[in-house]
């Protein structure tokens, strides 16, 4: 008998999980700073700290309530959220964060010797939970960054590889760029799959001027489309955890009878509440944020480096040399993300943080790049 105990699971093979990042105290002992004086502009989380309505929420809610269960049903939660999105709270399932949901979709529709369709570049995690579920991954690529692929490559590939699965990213993560409403059409009309558009970064799009990307605005009938957010980007809830799916009316009962009970805690869905029962606060924090994103964007094309034109919350860009400014902005205690294979080798993703946050970010590549 064979001394791996690997042989009890499932799967046996190699399993690849997504990359981790290291934590602002390994990156401090890197740079030789503080912990303190670490910023992370690789993460995408909402600059200038919690909403108003968040801090409020945390300063009171009351401890006593961790011994206890929260609402299995989500009842508050799911009209908060139903009503931030427009729809019926039944279609609204939510999770702990983005990357449960995510999984929760995959081990529901795909398994060994099935086909997931991933456009890549794209967040990673679509392709590893397929490859856990032991499915193959149909990447899609891009010729460049900026050249979004034609919408009939994407359906064209589901259907040569009988995919079940496809995901789509809109704004996409890392280049930021939206998908329009017939692209997306073109892709899911008739096609026998489930296809799921991530819609993390929504928010910050439409506050830049793009009211034209909310698949929810479909008015095609599309029964086999989800759309995934989350709270984590949006509404500064990233230590938080809380993602949701929206789901057509014909799988929202099945896809809650799926859906883990209780993985969203009590104190998480008190935050989650009070944050989207406070637009106006939310608005223009995207608004603000947004501002900044351009700002840094003309700061870095003025330094002459290559931008795309994206319209979440942050900036991709690539320097003459990705490798050294990235070193040298960590020795300041500035980490952005930085990208060394595929296509996106010599690509840098900065996030668009606070303006005094900015601020010392575009002191700083103004001294390495100027």
């Amino acid at each position: 008998m064979s001394s791996d105990t690997a042989r009890l699971l499932r799967l046996t093979g190699p399993v690849a999980g997504y990359p981790l990042e290291p934590s602002n105290e390994e990156l401090a002992a890197i740079a030789g700073l503080p912990v303190t004086a670490i910023v992370r502009y690789d993460m995408n989380t909402l600059g200038d700290g919690p909403l108003p309505a968040v801090r409020e929420a945390w300063r009171q809610w009351d401890p006593a309530a961790v011994v206890e269960y929260g609402d299995l049903g989500y009842r508050r939660l799911r009209a908060a959220i139903g009503a931030h999105a427009g729809v019926t709270p039944q279609r609204v399932i939510p999770g702990s964060g983005a990357d449960e949901l995510i999984r929760l979709v995959t081990t529901a529709v795909v398994g060994p010797g099935d086909a997931v369709v991933v456009p890549t570049p794209t967040f990673p995690m679509f392709a590893v939970e397929a490859g856990l579920a032991g499915a193959s991954v149909v990447a899609v690529p891009r010729a460049h960054p900026a050249a979004r692929q034609p919408a009939e490559h994407i359906r064209d590939a589901a259907q040569e590889s009988s995919a079940r699965l496809v995901w789509l990213c809109s704004p996409n993560n890392p280049t930021g760029d939206g998908m329009p409403l017939a692209e997306v059409s073109a892709i899911a009309g008739g096609l026998e799959a489930i296809v799921v558009v991530d819609q993390v970064y929504l928010e910050f799009a439409i506050a830049a001027g793009r009211h034209d990307l909310d698949v929810l605005g479909l008015d095609d009938g599309l029964d086999n489309v989800l759309v995934l957010r989350s709270l984590a980007k949006s509404h500064g809830l990233a230590g938080a955890r809380i993602g949701y799916l929206v789901v057509p009316d014909s799988l929202a009962e099945r896809f809650d009878a799926l859906r883990l009970p209780l993985s969203v805690g009590a104190a998480t869905e008190e935050l989650a509440v009070a944050a989207l029962a406070d637009p106006s606060a939310a608005d223009g924090r995207w608004a603000a944020i947004m501002r900044e994103q351009s700002r840094l964007a003309d700061a870095l094309r003025r330094l002459g480096c290559e931008v795309l034109d994206g319209v979440g919350n942050f900036v991709t860009f690539r320097p003459p040399d990705a490798v050294a400014l990235a070193d040298a902005l960590l020795r300041r205690g500035l980490v952005l993300r930085a990208y060394d294979v595929g296509i996106m080798a010599g690509w840098l993703r900065a996030t668009a943080r606070g303006a005094g946050e900015n601020e010392r970010l575009m002191a700083a590549l103004d001294e390495l790049l100027g």
